[in-house]
């Protein structure tokens, strides 16, 4: 190919419709144009005149948008002298795919290197930064990797820290924490959480519930320290969870006051997530009231047009019928109504009271009707004689009892080990029952799960439990758990809440608690690593997992194999199969002689748009997937 190099004026120069690429034209322009502004043309273009005395750029479409650029800001003229190479249409389609196909990204510990070197050389970030076109948090990002150890440096450029692992380890600066914590995790590091999590042990996340209840400014008002990672917004870590323990209570301390005015006998605040100490079993409940003439009313009315509204959607109605709305919307009003009947006898709640606590959103809640066990003695006796004087009875009449659900006054009074016995018998009972409905029992676990995953406490006497597992989930079953977090009653109101859902309800809480409970990662060599990956191949297969939908093999993953893997896998490619065979052997010699490097973006190359999985990931076939049909033995027999 020959080529002449000539001189051509800016405003001569005009894009060309040869030009291979046809998207991402104009992709980080800005950047381009910084950084010819402040180091000239690196490259030239490649030209070929037209009729019209302008030369059409085949080579070179991004730098003439840059140059245009500059000339439309006035930096350069817009007869500015551009380095050209004239060739002909022919050459110029070969230049511009050669240019566009054979072209490699600059590695990113590369360009670490090159910005920690222009700093060391008295450069400042806003420099750079203006220099080459790029953010200010984009050269901080890289010059953050630049002052890592020299160890996890080194472990990076041989593959033994994913670019992901990497960033994770930017989040402190002393180099002897962050060897630390490489020496402790298994080789390769590439599960950028993990690091984290070691770092910042000792630390909470500014999504823990305490930290949201009183706002992450209100916390740096107070003094609070804070370590933000610099590659991820929302990794944001407290350095001084103390302190916002403490700026929660004053918050919660600070509603006290209404409660008590309200004629509650006592007001605590709760921090933590599990059932309070110091209280009796039993709570006190509120009453009903009756409606007044207007709320009686008003509810008739409702539920008239509510029994209305039923009768025309059974008749006609469809999914997506707007009618439904109105109805949700109509009883929800008739509930409102109906819980304002709700009251507290203000003789009761002065001997109970009300424990103020922040939920899983960082919300402020309160449960009222606690009883201490000083107070349960005088509770009991309240509620047996307001019972007594409702059923038109005196003193004399009968003996003290206690309200339904409470138990007989008498109980306290029976030896511990009569009660044991007589609560072993129940439980014996309750065991045998619980068996035989199903539907009970699966209330009764999702019921436990909950108030272990979501309270972190236990149902009091079923041990069963689920812990939610620390694992970056899709978004899609992040918004799930979201949803059902959501939906949870209060930590007292759990087992009520759910013997009162239908079976498949639970059955759809159920499974998301137990997929949560799930942390199959492992790595291998380790204790436990054979079992886990046992669990996860029969989970896989039972589920069937096509794990195509949920990774892919991009550059990080071809980039950690050695040559050996790297030929084994691109042998498989589908491009590379359908090449008769003296060809593929010419091209799978020609691969092996590359860097590991080169190697791992050949094979990308070879596999892109294919859904490549490793034998390690694919799931097997269940036993019994397949069946032999008499057409099949026929076919067989036919041959």
């Amino acid at each position: 190919m020959t080529s002449a190099l000539q001189m051509i004026p800016l405003n001569k120069l005009v894009a060309s419709p040869r030009n291979v690429r046809k998207t991402d034209r104009k992709i980080d322009v800005d950047a381009l144009a910084a950084s010819i502004a402040a180091c000239g043309l690196l490259q030239n273009l490649c030209v070929v005149a037209n009729q019209d005395g302008k030369f059409e750029v085949d080579a070179g479409g991004r730098r003439l948008a840059a140059l245009k650029q500059l000339a439309r800001d006035k930096i350069i003229p817009k007869d500015h002298p551009v380095a050209c190479n004239i060739v002909t249409i022919g050459e110029g389609r070969e230049v511009s795919l050669t240019e566009n196909v054979h072209r490699v990204g600059m590695d990113a510990i590369d360009e670490v290197e090159a910005y920690g070197a222009l700093i060391a050389d008295g450069g400042t970030p806003e420099d750079v930064a203006r220099r080459f076109g790029v953010t200010r948090r984009h050269v901080d990002q890289r010059l953050a990797l630049s002052g890592l150890s020299p160890r996890i440096k080194a472990a990076w450029k041989r593959g033994d820290v994913s670019l992901d692992a990497a960033r994770a380890f930017c989040l402190v600066e002393d180099h002897a924490q962050q060897d630390a914590v490489f020496k402790s995790l298994g080789k390769p590091v590439t599960h950028a959480t993990s690091v984290r999590a070691r770092l910042m042990e000792g630390r909470v996340r500014a999504s823990d519930r305490l930290v949201k209840y009183i706002g992450l400014e209100a916390y740096e008002r107070a003094g609070g320290a804070v370590t933000r990672d610099l590659f991820d917004a929302d990794a944001v870590y407290i350095d001084d969870p103390a302190l916002v323990a403490r700026l929660a209570e004053e918050k919660l301390e600070a509603g006290r006051q209404a409660w008590l005015d309200q004629g509650w006998g006592w007001v605590d605040a709760h921090l933590g997530q599990g059932r309070p100490d110091g209280y009796a079993a039993s709570r006190l409940q509120p009453i009903w009231r009756d409606a007044t003439p207007e709320e009686e009313a008003e509810l008739q009315r409702l539920q008239s047009e509510i029994d209305t509204l039923d009768e025309a959607l059974d008749q006609d109605s469809v999914e997506d019928d707007p009618r439904w709305e109105a109805r949700d919307t109509l009883a929800g009003q008739l509930e409102t109504i109906r819980q304002a009947a709700r009251v507290w006898p203000p003789t009761l709640i002065a001997h109970a009271g009300v424990v103020l606590s922040i939920d899983f959103d960082g919300h402020s809640c309160a449960t009222c009707g606690f009883i201490r066990q000083d107070d349960e003695k005088t509770v009991r006796a309240l509620l047996a004689k307001a019972a007594r004087e409702e059923a038109g009875q005196t003193d004399e009449d009968i003996p003290d009892v206690e309200p339904a659900g409470q138990g007989p006054a008498s109980d306290i009074d029976l030896p511990k080990t009569v009660i044991r016995d007589l609560s072993l018998a129940r439980t014996r009972a309750i065991r045998m029952r619980l068996a035989e409905r199903p539907e009970t029992a699966l209330a009764v676990a999702v019921a436990a799960f909950i108030s272990r995953s979501a309270f972190r406490c236990d149902l009091a006497g079923v041990g069963i439990s689920a812990h939610a597992a620390s694992v970056e989930d899709d978004d899609a079953f992040a918004d799930t758990r979201g949803s059902l977090a959501a939906r949870l009653p209060q930590e007292a109101d759990v087992l009520e809440w759910c013997l009162s859902r239908p079976a498949p309800d639970l059955l759809g809480i159920l499974a998301v608690l137990t997929a949560a409970a799930i942390d199959l990662t492992h790595e291998k060599g380790a204790s436990g690593d054979a079992s886990r990956r046992a669990c996860a191949d029969r989970l896989a297969m039972a589920l069937d997992i096509d794990m195509s939908h949920h990774w892919r093999a991009d550059a990080s993953y071809w980039s950690r194999l050695s040559k050996a893997q790297l030929i084994a896998a691109v042998e498989t490619a589908p491009r590379i199969e359908a090449m008769a065979c003296d060809q593929r052997a010419d091209v799978l010699k020609a691969y092996a002689k590359l860097k590991r490097d080169e190697l791992a973006t050949k094979v990308e190359e070879a596999f892109a748009g294919v859904a490549y999985l490793p034998d390690f990931i694919i799931t097997a076939m269940a036993a019994g997937s397949f069946e032999v049909t008499d057409a099949g033995y026929a076919a067989v027999a036919a041959e």
